[in-house]
């Protein structure tokens, strides 16, 4: 893989050099990051599901309702196999964000200042380096992509495996691999200028070509959708719609408001993010050449744009996506040359106007980005991001011997995580390791309904539980005692509806007469014993 020519890097260093020299200090900054960084239940499913998952089929039937391609989960499930310590999660998501970074480093077009203001940006750090989610192999990959474009006729499979491959990390992903390889395919079947006589392709290796970019692409779509479907489609939400028109701004200047709770919010008002967000659009519009490329960027944000309008509003990992295919669509056009990679005036003003305007955007991005990435990680080495490694640290000390029960398993399937032990759900009636996104299941107790289940667990067992409820119970007007032990529910980054938090109560086991029981419509037995 070849590098276009970049603006110089700093000291005189090679592309090699540099991309070395600066991929080692990013990996120290997230090695000392990483471990004031709280799980929360979105990184610690995946891993839950694969190692609570007896084969590989059951995987994926217990991942049927993630809506993602099974790559991240089909990894997990293979390093499951061999630790259950959740550390390696983490690892594993380290290897994934190093890489992408060494891989944009080395091979990006860009200035080598807009290089290092990215990876050492907010996306590069926090959003992508500290978060542990399934965006750091798909960046990876699409970054590999772009890396390899220039090659893309000469290696003609190992291109397409590369799309393919692209394909299974996430729906966006999937996106971008359809819209590569449509340009790919469009370029071999009428070739243009910018593809060399010597690189032709013959039509029998363009029809296998095709063949394998449609599998790879369908066993993605067929992955995230053969059970959720399309289902929960928004059309003609205007209030998703106003959102979704302001997602570029927000991709391409994710300036936060400036609390403790800054995660996924906007400092701009709306009615001022969505002209912002034209203007930009617009910008690129006029400035990204040669036409393919447009054709290519214009098809990307307008599949961002139905999702975000009209299926699910997301969050500011998921509008990234904007200025990340912006990015790789710029990347791509220096193998056009219609694009090169200065800062520097007279090389840009008046000859290449054009270059110039797309060169400034991206500098003035990225120093927004490095800046509100300084300012995540200051909160996040000072502020839990969500309590579930501190209420497992608590319960270990104080409660190492009590039963353990839940009322949902979103706050408590993260303290499994931690813990390693399965929780007992009150509303299904069986221990729980993940939270199951299933809709239909209609097991739902009220506060009061769980108090009292687990108070005839706590009977049956002649055994204190300790129930994690995932809202605050006004244990005042219940009839028996229950004592409040602790709350997490303050001072957190992620910021959830009222009944996600974390609250802790002690039910000590005692006489309860059946007719003050209120049946919920959980199970037909009670609760199985624990072994003593």
């Amino acid at each position: 893989m070849n590098s276009p020519q970049t603006g110089s890097s700093p000291m005189r260093l090679s592309n090699q050099k540099f991309a070395l020299l600066f991929t080692f200090l990013y990996g120290l900054l997230l090695i000392w990051l990483l471990p004031f960084h709280e799980l929360w239940p979105d990184e610690t499913e995946p891993w839950l599901l694969a190692l609570y998952s007896d084969s590989y089929t059951d995987l994926l039937h217990n991942k049927r309702f993630e809506g993602h391609p099974n790559l991240w989960y089909s990894l997990l499930y293979v390093i499951t196999r061999f630790t259950d310590n959740l550390q390696a999660l983490k690892i594993s998501h380290f290897f994934f964000s190093v890489g992408f970074v060494f891989v944009f480093l080395r091979y990006a077009p860009f200035h080598w200042l807009i290089r290092l203001l990215f990876c050492f940006g907010y996306y590069g750090v926090y959003e992508y380096g500290l978060i542990s989610r399934l965006y750091a192999p798909e960046i990876f990959t699409m970054f590999l992509v772009c890396a390899f474009y220039q090659k893309r006729f000469s290696h003609w499979y190992a291109y397409i495996f590369l799309l393919a491959l692209n394909a299974q990390t996430h729906l966006f992903g999937l996106y971008f691999s359809g819209a590569m390889g449509l340009l790919l395919f469009a370029e071999a079947l009428w070739p243009t200028e910018t593809v060399p006589a010597f690189q032709k392709v013959n039509a029998k290796r363009i029809g296998l070509g095709v063949l394998l970019w449609l599998v790879g692409c369908g066993v993605s779509f067929w992955s995230i959708t053969h059970f959720l479907g399309f289902a929960h489609g928004h059309i003609w939400d205007p209030y998703k719609i106003q959102q979704a028109s302001t997602r570029v701004w927000q991709a391409f200047f994710p300036v936060p408001e400036f609390l403790i709770q800054f995660w996924n919010t906007s400092y701009l008002r709306t009615k001022v993010e969505i002209p912002l967000s034209l203007l930009l659009v617009l910008l690129l519009l006029l400035t990204i050449r040669p036409k393919q490329l447009l054709l290519c960027i214009l098809l990307l944000f307008a599949g961002l744009y139905y999702f975000f309008a009209f299926k699910f509003g997301l969050s500011l990992r998921h509008h990234a996506h904007f200025f990340l295919f912006t990015v790789a669509i710029l990347w791509i056009a220096t193998h056009y040359r219609t694009y090169t990679p200065s800062l520097k005036p007279k090389e840009l003003f008046p000859a290449n106007v054009r270059v110039g305007i797309l060169n400034y955007l991206l500098l003035f991005t990225t120093i927004t980005q490095f800046l509100c990435g300084i300012y995540a990680l200051y909160i996040e080495y000072n502020y839990s991001f969500y309590p579930a490694k501190e209420a497992t640290a608590y319960l270990e000390k104080h409660f190492p011997d009590y039963l353990l029960a839940t009322t949902e398993e979103f706050p408590s399937s993260t303290i499994t995580a931690y813990s390693g032990k399965p929780i007992f759900n009150l509303s299904r009636g069986e221990y729980v390791t993940f939270y199951d996104l299933d809709m239909t299941i209609e097991n739902k107790l009220t506060p009061y309904q769980n108090l009292q289940w687990a108070k005839v667990w706590a009977q049956k067992n002649n055994k204190p539980v300790l129930l994690i409820s995932s809202r605050e119970i006004a244990i005042e007007h219940f009839p028996y005692p229950v004592k409040h032990i602790r709350s997490f529910d303050r001072k957190q980054i992620v910021s959830l509806p009222q009944d996600r938090f974390i609250y802790f109560y002690l039910v000590e086991p005692g006489y309860f007469p059946t007719y003050d029981f209120v049946v919920g419509p959980v199970a037909d037995t009670v609760a199985p014993e624990v072994e003593q």
